[in-house]
């Protein structure tokens, strides 16, 4: 099937298997204090399809209010959704108005449709010289752009059980010698047992896998431990 073809079904699966839920998540909505202090850490997470910033049950906000409940020193923490990502960009101007290039701490992570954003995001910010420490995509659909040059560390985790709505297998750095990608994790689901009863029917069915990984605690738990090594200094990963 033509790369863009494949696209568009994978857009109208997830509009028929993921009701817009979506509020006009607004600027106000961030709790960030801004400016940040020299040193501080923004940490952006990208929810996925046409989900709510601030939903509970969502792997990516969840993992955001497990790391603002470490409550580690100088780091806050947001989520987006992956149609607004113009907030995203407003809040980084907002957060680092001087000097970017040098004292900018920020890290991105995104799930399904939020992990091409996260890849868009970083790319808006590499265009005003604003440091990644880290970009993590989680099941990204569709096909990202090579990891700019303005992101440290790249990670990239994904499932393949429950194609077209499924990872993408691998993420390259348009520069090797300026960003790192820790790996192109696959984790499988066939043989694993991962709770997603509260799911509708309907995603449980034609998305179970990719509901699966959304759901997983373990790989959750992964990417929160490279996100904290980012503000740390620290970059390893376990193989799944």
């Amino acid at each position: 099937m033509h790369r863009g073809v494949l696209l568009i079904s994978i857009l109208l699966g997830f509009a028929f298997l993921a009701p817009a839920s979506s509020v006009n998540q607004e600027f106000s909505d961030f709790t960030t204090p801004l400016p940040l202090k020299p040193g501080n850490t923004l940490i952006l997470g990208i929810v996925g399809g046409w989900e709510r910033w601030d939903a509970p049950q969502r792997g990516v906000r969840k993992t955001a209010l497990q790391l603002r409940d470490m409550k580690l020193p100088g780091v806050y923490v947001e989520t987006v959704e992956n149609h607004k990502l113009n907030l995203a960009t407003q809040l980084v101007d907002r957060a680092f108005p001087q000097d970017a290039s040098h004292t900018s701490r920020v890290i991105v992570y995104g799930h399904s449709l939020g992990g091409p954003a996260a890849v868009r995001l970083a790319h808006e910010l590499d265009d005003k010289g604003v440091n990644v420490l880290a970009l993590v995509l989680i099941d990204a659909v569709g096909h990202p752009r090579p990891i700019p040059p303005n992101v440290r560390v790249g990670a990239n985790f994904f499932q393949r059980d429950s194609c077209p709505v499924c990872g993408a297998k691998s993420i390259t750095a348009e520069d090797p010698a300026r960003t790192n990608i820790l790996g192109n994790l696959q984790w499988k689901y066939r043989d694993r047992h991962v709770d997603i009863h509260t799911e509708p029917w309907v995603r449980r069915f034609f998305v179970r896998e990719h509901e699966m990984m959304e759901f997983d605690p373990e790989m959750w738990a992964e990417v929160k431990k490279i996100i904290v090594n980012a503000v740390t200094g620290s970059s390893q990963v376990r193989q799944p």
